[in-house]
């Protein structure tokens, strides 16, 4: 039976990771979902903050690594340079990162729902049947819908994120 397979190749199944840590971990994600759900702009902006300092902070890593491996530099230089620059953006307006943080996302997101959708209507063409179809103009009208409104979808990213969190977490 794959279910038993799987749970029990699970590290908490095996008893190596320590019950109370699976259940500060729950407890942890129930917390960021109540957050996200009950202070959305401050969790963007919070989001913003803690990517912007990441980025900052890889791009001098990188900087940093050209001293030791100059294989490859320019690449090396330049995602070190792009992420400085961006980590200093979001540091220096995280209001403005909290809405283009999550828009990009969105972005990314209709454009992805779009292939996957012209990719169902090709298999329901091809005999998948008509349901893969429908599910495949579903999926187009709503990307479209959020590449046509990327900020509808960044006012209920923190609501999805956090929902998730907190049923994870359950």
């Amino acid at each position: 039976d794959m279910t038993t397979a799987a749970a029990t190749s699970s590290p908490a199944a095996r008893g190596s990771v320590p019950w109370w840590l699976v259940l500060l971990l729950g407890i942890s994600y129930v917390l960021l979902g109540l957050f996200m759900v009950f202070q959305p702009l401050l969790s963007l902006i919070t989001i913003a903050i803690f990517t912007g300092a990441s980025w900052f902070v890889s791009g001098v890593g990188d900087l940093i690594s050209l001293f030791r491996d100059r294989e490859r530099w320019f690449w090396t230089l330049l995602s070190g340079i792009i992420g400085i620059w961006a980590g200093l953006v979001l540091l220096g307006s995280p209001m403005a990162g909290a809405i283009i943080l999550p828009a990009v996302y969105i972005i990314i997101i209709g454009i992805t729902g779009i292939v996957l959708g012209v990719s169902r209507i090709v298999q329901a063409v091809k005999g998948a049947g008509w349901g893969i179809g429908v599910w495949g103009a579903v999926t187009i009208f709503l990307s479209g819908y959020l590449l046509l409104n990327p900020l509808a979808g960044v006012v209920v990213l923190p609501f999805v994120f956090g929902s998730f969190a907190i049923v994870g977490g359950i």
